[in-house]
């Protein structure tokens, strides 16, 4: 039995991976200030109490200050939007919930894709609104191939009675000989 925990939305790592990134490179900043001061050169420390002794006003000042703010806001935002879909819920007559990975879904999708008389071979994309297959025939008119496989996919989707269902979307290409 795998141990992995299937999420609705997934955690949010890529705004604490900038957040830590932002932290990284001011404790760097610091670290490095800090050393080359010890070292006996001063000229960062004397920036930096350069920096304090700027008046409010000063442009330097509210340029830091608004680029401050506006970095601070962005990772706010990025932190509070909430991640996308990677799982699509099952219900069975409101007796059962399951959830089904997009990953498996598109596994699925193409495989149900692949059974269908004229498709060579197959590959899907699933988000949280839309699952798109791509579609690679020998066949020469496919305007009929496409309009077989949406069906079947989307029959294929319905049946699976997810609570959301993604709406089936296929493209068809033809080998070059």
């Amino acid at each position: 039995m795998s141990s992995t925990t299937i999420r609705r939305r997934p955690t949010r790592s890529m705004p604490a991976i900038i957040c830590a990134a932002v932290l990284l490179a001011a404790a760097t900043a610091a670290v490095w200030a800090g050393s080359t001061a010890l070292s006996g050169d001063t000229r960062a420390v004397d920036a930096a109490l350069a920096a304090t002794g700027a008046p409010w006003s000063a442009q330097a000042t509210l340029v830091a200050a608004i680029l401050t703010a506006v970095t601070g806001l962005f990772l706010i935002l990025i932190a509070l939007t909430p991640g996308r879909y990677d799982a699509h819920v099952l219900e069975h007559g409101g007796t059962a919930r399951a959830a089904l990975r997009n990953r498996a879904l598109e596994v699925l999708l193409a495989d149900t894709a692949t059974s269908i008389d004229g498709v060579d071979a197959a590959r899907a994309t699933v988000t949280d609104r839309r699952a798109d297959t791509r579609v690679a025939t020998y066949v020469s008119e496919h305007r009929d191939l496409r309009t077989t496989v949406t069906r079947t996919l989307q029959r294929r989707i319905d049946a699976l009675e997810l609570a959301h269902p993604p709406r089936a979307s296929v493209s068809v290409t033809a080998h070059k000989d």
